[in-house]
């Protein structure tokens, strides 16, 4: 039998284990630090949290602006331009970074009257100056596919994380000095970027404004900058709106079972960090290649992450018990709603990556801006009558509708037409077939029963229309000729 090194190329291999075992650590840590925050201080601690993260997630965007992912694309196929990208993100990040600083100190003096919500925010913003920089530098180690340095400083930030961390605790410190730990591990990872970057890919003399270059930098990172802070308010909004009619120990409910959203986001953005210069590459211009590589990515996706979502949803009440206490059990009502959008949320992050890559801008941008207005218009009409139940519907629905875009798009755009036909059909008559029970729950109040027929239906769809998992198609993802 082959090896796993035989089957997988060395550097998809290396890769993919610098990503999910640096990265991971860094993003996991964010949500380690809520565990903390729940099993020490409370829900109503976790809801401060969780309301200044989901408004630092959206803010740290601003000075990426789509410039990392532009940098990564574009050294990926132009290894030649680094001195000039590297020199002129510095000049486009320093207005940005402070212009966020700004609005933050005046958002929080004005805006937020709960100390605890404006402390973690002040804390959090912190981190992500720190951060953006960080990231930018990361982005030139994916673009040369040079990912094992990514591991190093991150593990280097997750180790003095969680060391300044348990130092608070042990001093019986408060949860926004406990958060501040962050401020340690993040400024130790900059630096540690910094240093590397110079070494292994030096970027050349310090070099001035670069006016026609910065134009084009701004013209091709905007639309993906936009579209990348249309993800995060997506993902983000419906925690800051529930946060308007909720009190914090409700917002921190809700919050435990969103992080599993928020998760599935997060691995789904790791696997495509990985296999996305690859996918620049393959889509750069139209092939049947790049189609095949894109439908074994759909159809694969759909199929483990429902799995994965059924799993979910049948533990939900002990998932939550054995990483945010008991106190936060009774969140498993609120997990099983949004279980079935676990799949959609992964397929709508890959789908993403996959309209960048091929430079389909109106797909990505009409995408999310719709799940945008949708969320908008079904938090503010379903958490005031249902509360938190309301806004994990809003958040299905949502997921559900971007999907639906994203395949029509497939189809119309001929990525992946055949696929993307076949399981936008699936949707619909899944959706038909799901409406009495919809139904039923709206009359019964048991918004949770019904989302594990929505996940079977899904399921047993993808593989009557697609088939199982074969071995020619897992391996077409990993193939480095690709």
């Amino acid at each position: 039998m082959a090896t796993l090194t035989q089957t997988l190329p060395r550097r998809t291999l290396l890769n993919t284990v610098a990503i999910f075992g640096g990265e991971a650590v860094s993003r996991v840590a964010t949500a380690v630090m809520a565990l903390l925050v729940a099993r020490r201080f409370g829900a109503e601690a976790l809801g401060q949290y969780g309301y200044a993260l989901s408004l630092a997630s959206v803010l740290v965007l601003v000075p990426d602006f789509g410039l990392h992912l532009l940098t990564t694309r574009n050294l990926a196929a132009q290894p030649g331009l680094l001195p000039r990208t590297f020199w002129n993100l510095h000049w486009l990040k320093l207005p940005l970074v402070l212009g966020v600083v700004l609005f933050t100190v005046g958002f929080g003096e004005w805006t937020v009257r709960d100390d605890g919500r404006r402390l973690f925010l002040y804390v959090l913003v912190a981190r992500a100056v720190l951060q953006t920089f960080s990231l930018a530098y990361m982005a030139v180690f994916k673009a040369f596919e040079q990912m094992q340095y990514i591991a190093l400083v991150q593990f280097a930030n997750a180790f003095l994380v969680v060391a300044c961390a348990g130092a608070a605790l042990g001093c019986k410190l408060g949860p926004p000095l406990v958060v501040a730990s962050f401020l340690v591990g993040q400024a130790a990872e900059t630096w540690l970027s910094w240093r590397i970057l110079h070494r292994q890919f030096p970027p050349g003399g310090y070099t001035g404004w670069d006016s026609r270059f910065l134009r084009g930098m701004i013209a091709a990172a905007a639309p993906i900058g936009l579209t990348a802070m249309l993800q995060a308010l997506n993902l983000r909004l419906d925690v800051l709106i529930l946060g308007i009619f909720t009190p914090n120990e409700g917002l921190g409910r809700f919050q435990a079972a969103a992080w599993f959203v928020i998760g599935t986001f997060l691995c789904a953005s790791l696997l495509m960090a990985v296999l996305f210069p690859r996918l620049s590459r393959l889509l750069q211009t139209p092939s049947a290649r790049g189609n095949a590589y894109v439908e074994s990515l759909l159809k694969h996706c759909f199929l483990f992450t429902t799995l994965g979502s059924l799993a979910v949803w049948l533990v939900a009440p002990h998932l939550l018990r054995w990483t945010f206490g008991q106190n936060l059990a009774p969140a498993a009502d609120l997990l099983r709603i949004l279980a079935p959008a676990l799949p959609f949320v992964f397929v709508n992050t890959v789908l993403f990556y996959v309209f960048v890559a091929a430079r389909r801008r109106s797909a990505y941008l009409g995408t999310l801006a719709l799940g945008l207005v949708l969320s908008i218009a079904l938090g503010f009409l379903l958490a005031p009558r249902l509360g938190a139940a309301g806004s994990a519907i809003a958040d299905l629905v949502r997921e559900v509708v971007m999907t639906a875009s994203f395949l029509y798009f497939l189809y119309r755009e001929e990525l992946a037409p055949a696929t993307g036909k076949t399981m936008l059909l699936l949707l619909l008559g899944a959706l038909v077939l799901c409406l009495p029970l919809v139904g039923w729950a709206g009359i019964s109040g048991h918004w949770e029963s019904w989302p594990a027929a929505w996940n079977l239906l899904v399921l047993a769809g993808t593989l009557i229309l697609l088939g199982l998992p074969r071995r020619g198609e897992l391996l077409l993802l990993v193939d480095e000729e690709s």
